[in-house]
């Protein structure tokens, strides 16, 4: 049911597109780099205007360079066509080069689709009666039942976008594309296979991710059904792993060019306690119950992933703390200490010679993100308030006594984590010279 409604909306999603006037001509003999990444509708509305957040600095290299691209968006928070219809305007308005598909798919497309949805309950029940009574059957058959309900037609449509994709007037096609090795990858990348020509795919894993998010490392076992990157793109050395037969390179850390600007740590002012929260809801719910029991030296800001709606968490927020939406980079520069669990952000941190507080609790499930280097120096875990306590008076310790030491922990964090976005390296990581 959530599938057919969602097609519905798909429709119609797709008739205000064409009445909205928001196309991208292709060009004759114009070879495009194909920028595959997410556009979050929420905060393309709130800014009226589509900001590049995962490749920021890659567009205006390519500019620069007379090097055409174009995006072809894989849509977040989309549950209503009126929302779409006002991103189409924005688009166009802002001339933003921007493929989507619902400029592609044809008539046929959808009816492939509906027929795909009113298969695949079958089909996943068949694959099932074929599984054994090995434990790996059994928690594959858990994890096909447990997400049953959920919308699954939205990565075969990613299929049969990049299928049409592949009809169009390109000589060859590059895609560089934001890479987290789900679903809704493989069938882009599977569809990008099928054309006649020359197909190369960048897959960009330029993100702070924990060593235990298991399903961000690729099965070379999928390099036989087109599922994979011709090569991957990691954020900084210590994210590198080594694959046989699909190269893995240091690329540039374009998110995070700010934390290679000279001075940061010096200019610093201290003024606030910046709690980070992550995308997984008991983990925010851990976070919130265990800060609100703390006298903070500070004001506090609290910052919500931005798919999050904090909304859904007023009643656990203190009325003297202040809920953001100002940039992480913004309010690192103002904090005195960073607070959280299971966000990147707190490598940034630490990154800049910022304390961290690592909230988690061991009866949680959780990814840890902050890494080995500096612990018990320039960042420490707590599971409760008491241990919260501990660590404030410890740090500010460290800052009134010992501030070299951490701007030192800072360095050997950034160098080994994140690598810097210059011209050269965008370059030569994209194969763009």
């Amino acid at each position: 049911l959530k599938n057919s409604i969602s097609l519905v909306l798909c429709l119609i999603a797709a008739l205000f597109h064409r009445f909205s006037g928001q196309k991208f001509r292709v060009e004759d003999g114009v070879d495009y780099i194909l920028l595959d990444t997410f556009f979050i509708i929420d905060l393309i509305i709130n800014e009226g205007k589509f900001k590049d957040t995962y490749f920021p600095g890659l567009p205006e290299y390519l500019s620069d360079k007379k090097i055409d691209y174009v995006y072809v968006p894989k849509w977040v928070g989309f549950n209503h066509p009126l929302r779409l219809l006002r991103i189409f305007k924005i688009l166009k308005k802002s001339r933003t080069p921007v493929l989507t598909q619902f400029q592609v798919l044809t008539l046929a497309d959808y009816l492939d689709t509906a027929r795909f949805i009113f298969l695949y309950p079958f089909s996943i029940s068949r694959f099932s009666r074929m599984l054994g009574s090995s434990y790996e059957d059994k928690v594959l058959c858990g994890g096909l039942w447990n997400a049953f309900d959920g919308v699954a037609y939205e990565s075969h449509m990613r299929y049969l976008f990049a299928k049409r994709l592949t009809t169009l007037k390109f000589s060859k096609i590059k895609c560089i594309s934001w890479y987290e090795n789900f679903v809704a990858d493989k069938n882009f990348y599977r569809g990008l296979r099928g054309f006649s020509g020359k197909t190369e795919i960048i897959g960009a894993q330029l993100y702070v991710r924990p060593h235990t998010l298991m399903n961000v490392f690729p099965d070379q076992n999928d390099i036989p059904f087109n599922l994979m990157p011709d090569k991957i793109l990691v954020n900084g050395p210590g994210f590198y792993y080594d694959l046989d037969q699909v190269k893995v390179d240091v690329g540039p850390a374009l998110r995070y060019k700010y934390l290679f600007k000279g001075g940061q740590e010096e200019s610093l002012s201290r003024e606030i306690v910046l709690v980070v929260l992550p995308f997984w809801d008991h983990l925010v719910r851990d976070i919130l119950g265990i800060i609100s029991d703390v006298d903070w030296p500070k004001p506090v800001k609290i910052k919500f992933h931005p798919t999050m709606n904090w909304k859904n968490y007023e009643e656990m927020i203190p009325k003297k703390f202040t809920v953001t939406s100002e940039s992480i980079q913004k309010l690192l520069s103002q904090a005195l200490m960073v607070v959280g669990g299971n966000t990147g952000a707190l490598v940034e941190a630490l990154a800049l010679g910022v304390p961290v507080i690592n909230v988690n609790k061991a009866s949680s499930i959780n990814y840890d993100y902050v890494p080995e280097i500096g612990k018990g120096i320039i960042w420490d875990q707590a599971e409760d308030a008491e241990e919260v306590r501990k660590l404030i008076a410890q740090f500010e310790n460290t800052m009134d006594k010992n501030s070299t030491q951490l701007k030192e922990e800072g360095v050997r964090i950034r160098s080994f984590y994140f690598s810097e976005p210059t011209d050269e390296l965008i370059g030569q990581a994209f194969e763009l010279g």
